[in-house]
């Protein structure tokens, strides 16, 4: 038998105290984002029991948080929005549970094992296996799903990005600053949020075709979560000369969309205008600093917590999809062409 991971064994590894551990692990607000990511990461290395944070009391309500260990070992995506969601709901003493799973081998019999649970909601993040999501609509308790990978059925809450306006808006901002010729760069399967950012691109070409505005879409396989195919991009651009913008379907996607450039001795914004999605840091850094839409994680934590605030309050399930508006970040990787 494998020996159980300890609190003071993470504790341990990363140089803290068994306490903020705890603290940690449990979500709270009084860690700061940095050892917190730490902690989480070490404990799913650790292959720690996340079941054992669940709540013993049977006087407050409590949500179960259904999340992948690969998203946990994000250092500063999700964080935030756990962050604040435990804030938000611990100011109405609703407690928080993790069932985090490995995505390429899930316990089902754990899954089933949530039927006896006696939390008001279950909230997915972002990956959503159709496995898990089949058993969680058995036991009839609202499920929210937060940025979902997937789309399954109608009767559920999804809360998600303004993805197909905010790639209409990344579109017609640079057709407003005249360009004519734009590619889309991206992934249809990898997610969802991928495929919306898609549409809108097209929706927005479509609508500005008499203008003489054309689209072009490269579209790649990112099952190895490579999040590019340089061969591809490079083709595109070098078979159709007239491209001036690249409109990619997030910040990481952008970033090596640089490379490319950079490798067919171009540069950017001079030759190509780059637009990306997420804000990530690395974005921020790099030069030109890229051009994005800011993804606002702690609002989105903050959204979810007082959506289940509000569920708890009617006392019956509500389906419903809610959009969070992504801002649109002006930097020096997009240029205005003169006529």
């Amino acid at each position: 038998m494998a020996k159980q991971v300890r609190l003071i064994d993470i504790a341990n590894a990363c140089g803290v105290t068994k306490g903020l551990v705890s603290r940690a692990l449990a979500g709270k607000y009084n860690v700061g984002d940095e050892t917190r990511n730490l902690i989480m990461q070490k404990a799913v290395e650790l292959g720690y029991d996340f079941s054992k944070l669940r709540t013993k009391s049977t006087r407050k309500p409590s949500v179960v948080i259904i999340v992948s260990s690969s998203i946990l070992m994000k250092e500063d995506y999700w964080q935030p929005i756990l962050k604040n969601m435990y804030a938000t709901l611990n100011r109405s003493s609703i407690k928080i549970e993790y069932f985090v799973f490995e995505s390429k081998n899930i316990d089902m019999d754990s899954v089933r094992a949530l039927k006896d649970n006696s939390c008001i909601a279950f909230v997915v993040l972002h990956k959503n296996p159709d496995v898990i999501f089949k058993e969680l609509r058995k036991f009839k308790k609202p499920i929210i799903e937060m940025d979902p990978k997937f789309m399954h059925y109608t009767d559920v809450t999804q809360i998600k990005y303004s993805n197909y306006m905010s790639m209409y808006e990344a579109t017609q901002r640079l057709i407003d600053a005249g360009h004519r010729h734009l590619c889309f760069y991206g992934s249809d399967m990898h997610a969802m949020s991928f495929r919306e950012r898609h549409d809108g691109f097209r929706g927005c070409i479509r609508a500005n075709a008499n203008k003489g505005v054309v689209g072009y879409d490269i579209i790649f396989d990112n099952s190895d979560l490579q999040y590019a195919n340089n061969e591809m991009l490079e083709n595109m651009l070098r078979e159709h000369e007239k491209i001036t913008a690249i409109v990619c379907a997030n910040d990481i996607i952008a970033l090596n969309a640089y490379k490319t450039v950079k490798k067919m001795g171009k540069t950017i914004p001079d030759d190509y205008s780059v637009i990306g999605f997420d804000n990530v840091a690395l974005g921020k850094e790099a030069h030109p600093a890229l051009s994005t839409f800011n993804v606002p994680r702690e609002e989105i934590g903050d959204e979810i917590g007082l959506y289940i605030i509000r569920l708890l309050q009617d006392d019956k399930p509500q389906f419903a999809e809610i959009t969070i508006r992504c801002d649109f970040v002006e930097r020096e990787s997009i240029r205005k062409i003169e006529d």
